[in-house]
């Protein structure tokens, strides 16, 4: 994740391409083009983009109306829109949002305007400390560390290194109790030249991704234990009906767009 990619709106950015992929209108020309050409080559990119956005939704009902918790703290949220958190827990229920992309830092403030339960930081995904230690955070949280923590849609994007240090961060600083929702990019993915070229792409902008095992990230997320369903494929995600999937949509990309997801637990 390139700083200067991301403030350089005549290059392409990962965040704002994937606020296309979602059907928003909060991109640029640059954006669109190279979202465009993914598109080309892996034509039901969007839909998997659309699926881990779903799955979101649904996992803020899991962490707040079954499992009952009263702050989320979300990682490299992109932008809060309609279909994300704030909208689906209740107004007692704190919700706290960041990203890297300053434009989607702007672009945020318009759109959780008057919405009093919602925050949202300019902070980088790979120092969660950096954010959890700032004076606002504190007085926000008001000593509350038992909380749920979400990282969904960035994995791949990060470097071992990153999601070795944001998950010791996240377990040293949180109560026990507290959670992390994670979305495991990348897992098993099938040999596919046009993810290659895919990945060419990101990596030309800035953006490398990373593929690597389900293995891999158990060890990188320690000491955070998955519960007792372990790491679920978006594609069996909590009842997700497959049925707005094309057969060869899932046989051709398996669970590469939106990978696994699990609840890991302290």
């Amino acid at each position: 994740m390139s700083q200067d990619n991301i403030v350089d709106t005549s290059r392409p950015s990962a965040g704002r391409m994937y606020d296309y992929y979602l059907g928003g209108n909060h991109n640029f020309e640059v954006d669109r083009q190279a979202a465009d050409q993914v598109l080309k080559l892996l034509p039901f990119a969007a839909k998997f983009v659309r699926l881990q956005r779903w799955a979101l939704q649904d996992i803020a009902v899991e962490l707040t109306e079954k499992r009952g918790y009263k702050v989320i703290v979300d990682f490299a949220s992109g932008l809060p829109t309609n279909d994300h958190i704030h909208h689906k827990v209740s107004k007692d229920t704190t919700v706290v949002y960041s990203d890297y992309d300053p434009i989607v830092v702007e672009y945020t403030h318009e759109i959780l305007n008057n919405t009093t339960n919602a925050y949202f930081f300019h902070s980088d995904a790979r120092k969660p400390d950096e954010l959890l230690n700032r004076p606002e955070m504190q007085k926000i949280l008001d000593n509350r560390q038992k909380v749920a923590f979400v990282y969904w849609g960035v994995s791949a994007f990060l470097a071992d290194e990153d999601i070795s240090h944001l998950a010791r961060v996240l377990y040293d600083w949180a109560a026990p109790g507290s959670c992390l929702a994670f979305n495991a990019q990348g897992a098993e993915v099938p040999d596919n030249p046009a993810v290659e070229q895919v990945m060419k792409i990101y990596e030309q902008m800035g953006s490398k991704v990373t593929l690597r095992s389900l293995e891999r990230y158990r060890e990188l997320l320690q000491p955070w234990q998955p519960d007792a369903n372990g790491f679920i494929s978006l594609l069996e995600w909590h009842g997700f009906d497959q049925s707005v999937l094309a057969k060869e949509d899932a046989q051709a990309f398996g669970p590469l767009g939106g990978g696994y997801g699990a609840y890991l637990v302290k």
